[in-house]
């Protein structure tokens, strides 16, 4: 039994401290109950009843520090979500020029899957790189089996041309087809770090959506600047559908709700 669940102020503040200082994302007292709820589910996997015993480990244990800071993200996300985007894309974009496209915030995969698909079926050559912050969410995006219910909004003819229908323990969930997973690579990338890519690798598009949503200002500028380190000039930058860039400074032009082309 987990005798000692109920977080101090003085251990949420240095949680909610350590989670900004990894991952960017604030956490204000409104987290609280779910912060409690997810550290309770970390300590019952650990064996551990004491809060004063889990900090300790995470200040020790790099592992479990990621195996938390996982635990604590909210990934709720379905394919194609937010599409106007890739219609936009699709309208605008010349299918005999190569496509390099960063989803810089991919969770379980489910959106460079959805931008994938939809490029694969409308001619165009492409590849795009997908990065999370969280382990656990890569895993499942490089493995590309889903509940049937995450891809409802997927039209009939892509469904059946792009997925397989699961079987036995899997009849309730699909898989992309190797077609696609081919031409997404995972890999984990922290959004606070500056770019991992040399100057000679630049992307034509950049997907970044709805995770700048946890982030202060401070945090949102570094991010979208890292981010058009590695963008083209002229390329475009996506944010979430309920994210907003005011406020920041930026050299970006807006051409949609929530979409941009950088101008440097």
């Amino acid at each position: 039994m987990i005798s000692a669940t109920k977080l101090s102020r003085a251990q949420f503040k240095k949680l909610t401290s350590l989670i900004y200082k990894e991952s960017g994302i604030v956490l204000n007292e409104q987290k609280y109950e779910l912060l409690s709820a997810r550290l309770a589910k970390r300590m019952r996997l650990k064996k551990i009843s004491s809060i004063t015993d889990y900090l300790k480990l995470i200040d020790n244990n790099t592992n479990e520090f990621i195996d938390f800071i996982d635990a604590i993200t909210t990934n709720h996300t379905f394919f194609f979500r937010e599409n106007a985007h890739c219609e936009y894309l699709i309208k605008t974009l010349d299918t005999k020029k190569y496509i390099k496209i960063w989803s810089a915030a991919s969770s379980s995969g489910e959106e460079p899957y959805s931008i994938a698909i939809q490029l694969a079926a409308n001619g165009f050559q492409f590849e795009i790189f997908a990065s999370d912050i969280s382990n656990t969410m890569l895993e499942i995006g490089q493995r590309a089996i889903y509940p049937k219910e995450r891809v409802r909004s997927v039209p009939l003819p892509m469904l059946r041309t792009y997925f397989k229908k699961g079987k036995g323990a899997y009849k309730d969930h699909v898989k992309v087809k190797s077609s696609i997973i081919k031409k997404v690579k995972f890999a984990k990338y922290n959004l606070l770090e500056e770019s991992q890519f040399p100057d000679s690798i630049k992307f034509d598009i950049i997907f970044c959506r709805n995770v700048m949503i946890y982030f202060d200002n401070i945090t949102r500028e570094k991010v979208v600047n890292n981010l058009l380190k590695s963008l083209k000039r002229g390329g475009h930058l996506f944010v979430g559908m309920s994210e907003s860039l005011q406020g920041i400074k930026n050299n970006l032009k807006t051409i949609l709700p929530s979409g941009y082309i950088n101008k440097s």
